[in-house]
């Protein structure tokens, strides 16, 4: 269990710069930019699917994922277990988020589905001599 710091749920929610990154049964890797997700807990983030394609076949296939995600010198990376949502109360809530924040865009985007992603461990990404450093 790896509990998010105060710092590392901030640097998430507000980071421009993001990717998810998976990988197939036979480790074939793929990252995605990502640009809606929320801190739903200290041990869970979401991802929202707009327009997941290799993402979600590896994801059927491979649940385990790391996610970098950085502002200027300020980089963090998050391994855990990604579990995909595309119906009932839990996507429900966040869809309406993310729905809503498209619209105020004025783009026609929906979110089709999104990843609850258990923290199983957070890692030190800016450069300097704590580089790659497990902190959780």
């Amino acid at each position: 269990m790896a509990i998010m710091t105060t710092e590392v749920k901030e640097l998430f929610e507000s980071a421009a710069n993001m990717v998810l990154c998976t990988a197939s049964a036979d480790g074939q890797p793929n990252g995605a930019a990502i640009g809606m997700k929320a801190v739903i807990d200290d041990e869970t983030v979401y991802i929202s699917d707009q327009f997941f394609n290799k993402t979600l076949a590896n994801l059927r296939e491979n649940q385990k994922v790391a996610v970098a995600f950085w502002t200027g010198h300020d980089a963090y990376q998050i391994h855990g277990t990604a579990r995909y949502a595309n119906e009932g109360d839990e996507f429900a809530a966040q869809k309406e988020q993310v729905d809503a924040k498209f619209a105020a865009m004025g783009l026609p985007i929906r979110a089709k589905g999104g990843c609850f992603v258990h923290v199983e461990a957070v890692y030190q990404m800016a450069a300097g001599p704590d580089a790659g450093k497990r902190l959780a």
